[in-house]
Parts: structure tokens; sequence; C-alpha cells
């Protein structure tokens, strides 16, 4: 019995020094069990201390001593300003981090390392508060600073991530060639706080930086810019609330801060003007593409073919021309065409140049939502079909819409009819209006006059022969058939438009800006009504339209122009989503002049 328990003993005591032996050997791993680790990592010391002033120009480091390990979780938060070729490079030792400087520093600046939401714990991946250290390459720290705020100029709403840069160089051309003075990223709120600035004037950029070169990439990048030369007039202090560190879950805080300067982001059209494409795609009909918008035509000559055979059209952002010839002869394989328009020279100048073009007939891909069916056993066409669209809830505002693939040379508009027929079956002919679309000249729009009543059935028929074609085809019959939308779960939101000044483009969209219900353009006071809709959430976003032209212009940097100002009606400050109950009628009133002031 004496020896079953001393071996017993000694049994427990060798299992008890296994497990000692194992937990002092294995230092690095926490111990399982227990509460979740929360807390963010602290910095216990910062080597050199911030604000060091003669910092060298070569081989800089930074030493970041915490209270445990932590690791670089985001290495493309930290940033250096102003900012050089190569980043900074961290490297790990211990709880310490080094921050090593890759490139030649300049000479008597001011430089801040933003570690944004690089830095966090080892174990629970805690972000730690974020820390922007400053030191100076000269023998004083700089201190002016300045805060503000990016928006989509489309969406309006706050870009995160894009690059602030500021330039002392006042040039165009700055922001393309030569890297930024100072630099620093947008948070989540697309708020940015560029500090520690030299006294001196700045043209200030905002883009993307895709490519992260620190330079302005026009076919890549969205770009914003401040209209004016900008000079820093705050002085940094640790008691200024824009220049804490914020959390950006914590609503309330973030959206206190108080921005100096806004701007707002866009994506450039291509501005270097020059002839793109030209082709021919059938006997009668061609395209001319250019590279940027807006193309200025001088003269277009189609050699041998009278000007009033030539139907032309513009696509609505004029950086393309469909042509068709209207003859009733057979044109030869190439088709000469001299052109003379204002194309951008090696100077960057719109210049007049002429281009003679010679186009023959290739085949390509049609548009099938507009062409015809494939033909079967290659018989040849004698009659052509019309796209007729049309729909319950639209139809009142947009009418019937009505395409085709080529122009059309000619109309009988008397044997079209639209009837409407009450519920006991009893019809009579419903008056509408006629007209081209003035966006495309080969459709055509038909709207009824004097609204339409609930219960009503309604059809719209053009009898074939009605439309002939630039092929001398005409049109197969073709009909359609409309009614009030019945049910009594729809909606109407009715906009009374006051202090109307100008041109406005009224959309209706779905709660997130991406999908357009309806369009109105307007440039006089009067009543919208958008009604059918169904329980949902909507926004109303209005934009104004300075040129008239039908479409939101995006801005061009360096021809300084801003993109077309785009504001959301907001049923109370801050909301702009319009949250509509079911089978109710919703009035308001929308002050246009005072919503753009």
């Amino acid at each position: 019995m004496r020896r079953i328990t001393v071996t017993a003993i000694l049994l427990a005591l060798f299992v008890a020094c296994c497990l000692f032996s194992h937990s002092c050997a294995n230092t690095t791993t926490p111990p399982s069990g227990g509460p979740k680790d929360t807390l963010p990592p602290v910095l216990v010391k910062i080597s050199p201390d911030p604000g060091s002033t003669e910092f060298p120009l070569t081989d800089g480091k930074i030493t970041l001593q915490f209270n445990e390990y932590t690791i670089v979780k985001n290495a493309s938060d930290i940033m250096l300003s102003p900012p050089t070729k190569r980043k900074p490079m961290t490297k790990i030792k211990g709880k310490n981090i080094v921050v090593s400087l890759q490139d030649t520093l300049r000479p008597d600046r001011t430089y801040t390392l933003d570690f944004g939401q690089a830095l966090a714990d080892n174990n629970e991946g805690n972000l730690a508060a974020r820390m922007v250290y400053t030191f100076s390459t000269g023998d004083h720290i700089d201190s002016m600073y300045f805060t503000g705020s990016v928006f989509d100029s489309k969406t309006l709403a706050p870009v995160k991530g894009a690059l602030v840069a500021a330039y002392a160089d006042l040039s165009d051309s700055a922001c393309f060639n030569v890297l930024p003075d100072a630099a620093v990223k947008t948070d989540d709120w697309g708020f940015f706080v560029l500090r520690n600035l030299p006294d001196t004037l700045y043209r200030i950029y905002v883009y993307t930086d895709s490519d992260t070169d620190f330079k302005y990439n026009p076919d890549a990048d969205q770009v914003g810019f401040y209209d004016e030369l900008y000079e820093p007039k705050a002085v940094v202090g640790d008691s200024i609330y824009e220049l804490q560190a914020f959390d950006m879950k914590d609503t309330v805080l973030c959206a206190a801060r108080v921005p100096m300067v806004t701007m707002m982001m866009f994506k450039e059209l291509q501005s270097v003007q020059y002839l793109q494409n030209s082709g021919r795609v059938s006997e009668r009909q061609g395209f001319l593409k250019f590279s940027a918008a807006d193309v200025k035509i001088n003269s277009l000559e189609f050699v041998g073919i009278p000007e009033e055979a030539v139907i032309l059209q513009y696509n609505p952002t004029r950086d393309s021309i469909d042509f068709w010839i209207n003859t009733d002869y057979r044109l030869d394989d190439s088709l000469l065409i001299r052109l003379n328009y204002l194309k951008t020279d090696s100077t960057g100048v719109l210049s007049p140049f002429e281009e003679n073009l010679s186009l023959a007939v290739k085949e390509v891909e049609e548009d099938p939502g507009r062409d015809l069916p494939k033909k079967e056993n290659n018989q040849p066409d004698t009659t052509f079909r019309l796209n007729v669209q049309s729909k319950d809830e639209t139809v009142e505002q947009l009418g019937v819409r009505i395409e085709s693939r080529l122009p059309i040379i000619q109309i009988i508009r008397d044997s079209i009819s639209l009837t409407e027929t009450n519920p006991k079956g009893q019809s009579s002919a419903k008056p509408f209006s006629f007209q081209q679309d003035t966006a495309d000249i080969r459709c055509y729009i038909i709207t009824p006059r004097g609204g339409l009543t609930k219960g009503y059935d309604y059809e719209l028929t053009i009898p074939q022969g009605t439309f002939i074609n630039l092929d001398r085809l005409p049109n197969q019959k073709a009909s359609a058939k409309f009614k009030v939308p019945q049910s009594e779960e729809l909606s109407t939101l009715n906009f009374n438009m006051v202090g109307v000044e100008d041109n406005y483009i009224v959309e209706l969209t779905d709660e997130k800006g991406s999908k357009v219900i309806r369009t109105f353009k307007i440039n006089r006071p009067q009543k919208l009504t958008f009604p059918y809709l169904a329980a949902g959430k909507y926004m109303l976003r209005i934009t104004c339209d300075k040129n008239g032209n039908g479409y939101t212009d995006t801005g061009n940097l360096l021809a300084r122009k801003q993109p077309e100002v785009v504001r959301f009606y907001e049923s109370s400050p801050g909301e702009k989503v319009l949250d509509i109950p079911a089978s109710s009628e919703i009035d308001q009133i929308l002050d246009l002049k005072s919503l753009f002031r």
C-alpha cells in the first residue's frame, strides 16, 4: 500500500513539472481563457521626442514603444507629409515599432508622420489611437493648419481615403508633375486636417491617387480642387477640437467638426481633342467619334453627296456624330469626307485641323435592342419593326416612345390612332400630341392629352406604312396598350417648385440615388407630380443645369471649371431620404433659390 502511494505522488510531481516547464517556455503565447482584451495598445515612449528639430535629412528613424506587442495592421495608412517618392518603412522589434525614412528629406521643413489607423495590438487587433508625429529638419516647427471636407459631386456622399494635396507651386500643372508640399488622406467622413504648414499661399487639390505616386492621373483618378488660392490662418494648439483623435463610429463627435474648405470630387472627361475613331456600318450609315466632349466642327463635307441628303445627329455630350445618307441611288464603296475641326495641337491649344477620310463599309454588331430580328433564308426585308414602349406608371408624363433603327423620312401622321374604352366597352378617340425626341431623331413621343381616366383602357395603333424609313421600307403594324394603375396602395408625391431662377434637372431616385425613377427639366416655377409610387424610400436630386444641355456636366481641372452643382431635398436637416407610406398623397414646397444659395 505504501509503495502504491509513493508511486502516485512521484507521478503527480512529474506531471506538474511538465506542465510548469511548458508554461515557462511558451513566453510569447497569451494564456487561453479569461476576459477578451478590448484595450488598444498604449504608447509609452517615442524617440526622438515629438516636435524635435534638426532632424537628419538622410537615414532618419522614429521609434515607438508600446505597452504591449503591437503590429502594423494597415501600412498604407502611414503617411509622411510632405510625401517622398519612397514611403516610410516599418519594422517590429519586440514592443517597439521602428519607422525608417527611405528618401532624403527637404531642408528646413516641418514634417508630420500620420499613423492613421495603421497600428493595432498583436492579440485582438484593437486599433491604437490615431497619432500624428511632428518634427523638423530646420530649427523651428511650422504651426499653421486648416481643415476641410470632401464630397462626391453627384451623390454628395463623403469621400473616404482621397488624397488632399497642397502645393506652394501655384502653376496649374503642379499636381501632374511634382510632389505636394503637404498631403493627408480623408477619413471615413471625408474630413481632413492639413497641419504644421508654413505661412504661405497654396493651391489645394484632392484626387484618388489610384497608383499611390502622389500625382494626379486624369485617366484613372477622380479629382477636385479649391477655387481660390488658400492661405491658412489658424495655428495648431492642443485644445483645438478638430485636431483631436476621433473614433470614426462616433457620429456626434465626428459630425461636430467644422471644415474651413469644401471640395467636390468628379471624374474629368478627356480634354485633349482629336478624332478618335470613324467608320461606316452600312452603305448609308456611319459615325465619327472624338476623344473629348463638345467638339467644335468648322465644316463637314460628304464629297459628291448633296448637303440636304446628309442626316446628322450628335450624342448628348457632343463627342460623337452619327450620320446617314438619304439618297435613292447606290453609294460608292468608299465614302469621302472632308472634316475641319478644332484639334488639340502639340502645345495643348485647340487649333483648326483638316482630315480627309475614306470610309468603306465594315461589318459590325448592331444594337439588338433597336434592330430587326435576323433575316431568315437571306430573304430581303419588305417592312421594318418599330420598338414601341409604354409604362402604365409613367405614360401620362413620358408618353409612348416609338423607336426606329434608322431615321424616318416620311410619316403619315393622321393614320395613328389612340382610343379610350370605358368600363362599359364604349370606345372613343383620345386626343394626343406627337413630337420627335429632341435627343434622338429616330425616336418619337406620343402623349395623351387631358390626362387618363382610372378604369379606362387605352390602345395606341400604328398601322403598317405609317412610317417610311431610310431604306424606303414601311413599318410593320404596331400597337401599345396601357391604363392608369389601379392599386389603392400607390402614393403620389407633389412638389411645388418655387425660387426657380435657372435651368434645373429634377430626378426622383431610389434611396441610394443609383436608379432614376422620374425626371423633370424645369426653368420656371411649377408643380411637379410624381404619381403611382409604391411605398418605400426615395430621394429627390436636383442639378442646376447652368448651360441648359439637359445633363449634369462634370468639371475640368485645367479650365478651373467645377462640376455642375447638385443638391438633394432634405425633409429635415441632414435627412435626404423620403419615406413614402402606402396610399398617401404628400405635398411639399421646395425653394430652389434657397437650396442652391
